[in-house]
């Protein structure tokens, strides 16, 4: 079978007219018209039936269904080409979100420069959620990422790592930071700075809150976790985080309070692979580094 049968196949199921689709590939009219009845002749039986009195084309169930896994294969060789594409760069495209590669990632980068593998990385720096979706469709090839749940997903090869919990920040002047310990629901009427939805973090604050049955108000939004800790420094609000954010310099000003409610969700931290990637001798050795990756002991 020819893909560029199904090519124009597909497009003439999106368009309803031979003449658009040779428009748009640059080809003759009956170039598409063979290719229609190729395949007809391929898989015995009608795909498109021209309706000559209603200058009509219409598309047979037989012809829909062929449509349906001629995206799929379009898509996966689209796929292919950008990883075949790849392999002939010798680059390993890698996301990394802003979080992990601040608290966690920099105890692996001696050991990956001096092994070569650090020069070679193409990183993209996103959240979480946008990294999920660039593995699966093929801008990169290997992530580090969190989830607010272990992540169970066909499409995907997932190495976990490790899991931290997420923690109510509060300013040192705020009348909770010396509680050490608080059910969410005392934080209903708290004014949150939250991650964006980039991040895992906005999950984690609606599963707290659906838990405890309460709707705090969210006052600003940002990707900045620097700017949310500076703005909790002085009071302005409170947060949710994953608790490895607050470091010892930041103690001073900075109050983390154990979330008491019994909830499952937690920073998770995975290593994610797209299923069916084959992988380079250089990403294995790269993923097998990343397995070593020190994730501290949940508290």
């Amino acid at each position: 079978m020819n893909t560029k049968d199904l090519a124009y196949f597909k497009a003439l199921v999106e368009k309803r007219n031979f003449t658009a689709v040779a428009k748009a590939f640059n080809v003759s009219q009956p170039t598409v018209t063979q290719a229609v009845k190729r395949l007809e002749r391929e898989f015995e039986d009608e795909l498109v039936h021209v309706d000559r009195a209603h200058n009509r084309t219409e598309i047979t169930r037989s012809g829909l269904l062929l449509y349906e896994k001629a995206s799929t294969v379009a898509a996966s060789l689209n796929l292919a080409h950008q990883e075949i594409e790849n392999a002939k760069l010798s680059r390993i495209r890698f996301g990394l979100p802003p979080i992990i590669g601040t608290l966690y990632f920099p105890a692996l980068a001696g050991q990956l420069l001096k092994d070569g593998l650090l020069q070679r990385l193409d990183l993209v720096e996103t959240g979480s959620g946008g990294l999920l979706s660039a593995v699966k469709e093929g801008e990169i090839d290997i992530a580090l990422l969190a989830s607010v749940l272990p992540l169970h997903d066909p499409s995907l090869n997932v190495i976990h790592i490790g899991s931290r919990p997420f923690v109510a920040v509060v300013s040192r002047r705020h009348r909770l930071a010396n509680r050490g310990s608080v059910f969410f629901k005392e934080l209903a009427n708290e004014e949150f700075i939250m991650l964006n939805r980039k991040f895992v973090h906005p999950k984690a604050f609606k599963a707290y809150s659906q838990f405890a049955g309460v709707n705090p108000p969210v006052i600003y939004r940002t990707p900045d976790i620097s700017w949310i800790t500076s703005l909790v420094k002085e009071n302005l609000g409170v947060s949710l985080l994953v608790r490895d954010v607050v470091s010892s310099s930041d103690e001073s000003e900075l109050s983390c309070l154990q979330i008491l409610d019994p909830v499952a969700e937690r920073f998770n931290v995975s290593i994610v692979i797209r299923q069916g990637y084959v992988l380079t001798a250089e990403e294995k050795h790269f993923i097998e580094e990343l397995k070593q990756l020190k994730i501290p002991q949940s508290q």
